[in-house]
């Protein structure tokens, strides 16, 4: 991997918004140094992982990588597995950033937005074997599960509704709410089997995914939904 990487780390885990909802405090580190620091170390478990499974790596070999003391590592993790959660917060604030650029309005159907925001994730985790490792092989830190994850799960439903919100006349939110994190659950159940037994998702699998949200949402959303104005 490419030391752009160390570069294209602005360190979201204390200036993004969304990072401020999600990340525990003891993820955060003020000093100009200790940023550089922790983002060499993320870096370092990031190229680790595009060559190793998660499950093999140390906090010796991230140190190692990284050129940093593990004494000094715990200042920042306390562990590897802490390193590997870390990164996975990061993408997954870049994923749902990225996902947010789909705009509903260039649809003239809500199924279609639907199949663009799936298409959009699909793409951006094939195009990374590092982040579809940390979402989908086993022995990786667990992400759903923890408060954090809830909070991910919870930020892109609400980002799925008030984009659908923004051209078409929706259901109230606390009517449509706990089907938006259904369905996203649907989703990430597909492509979990997809990873685990192809290693990677693929059109079949992505064409499942699109299929089993779409006829679940149809049970809460007319087909037509009316538009805005």
């Amino acid at each position: 991997m490419s030391s752009a990487y160390d570069e294209k780390i602005e360190d979201v885990l204390v200036d993004s918004e969304l990072a401020r909802r999600l990340v525990p405090n003891k993820f955060k580190f003020t000093s100009q140094q200790g940023r550089l620091r922790r983002q060499k170390l993320l870096a370092a478990a990031k190229e680790l992982s595009a060559t190793r499974p998660v499950s093999e790596i140390s906090l010796a070999d991230v140190c190692e990588r990284a050129d940093i003391p593990r004494a000094s590592a715990y200042h920042f993790f306390p562990n590897v597995e802490a390193i590997f959660l870390a990164l996975r917060f990061l993408n997954a604030i870049e994923i749902f950033n990225k996902l947010e650029k789909v705009d509903a309005k260039q649809f003239s159907r809500w199924q279609a937005y639907i199949t663009a925001v799936i298409e959009t994730g699909v793409d951006i985790i094939q195009s990374d074997l590092t982040v579809a490792r940390l979402i989908y092989e086993t022995n990786t830190p667990d992400f759903e599960g923890n408060a954090f994850g809830s909070e991910i799960e919870k930020s892109l439903a609400q980002m799925v509704y008030d984009k659908l919100s923004e051209h078409y006349k929706m259901p109230a939110l606390e009517t449509i709410h706990q089907q938006l994190l259904v369905a996203y659950g649907i989703i990430n159940g597909i492509f979990i089997l997809a990873y685990r037994s192809e290693k990677e998702i693929t059109d079949a699998y992505r064409q499942e995914a699109i299929t089993a949200v779409i006829a679940y949402l149809r049970c809460y959303l007319p087909e037509n939904l009316p538009k805005n104005g």
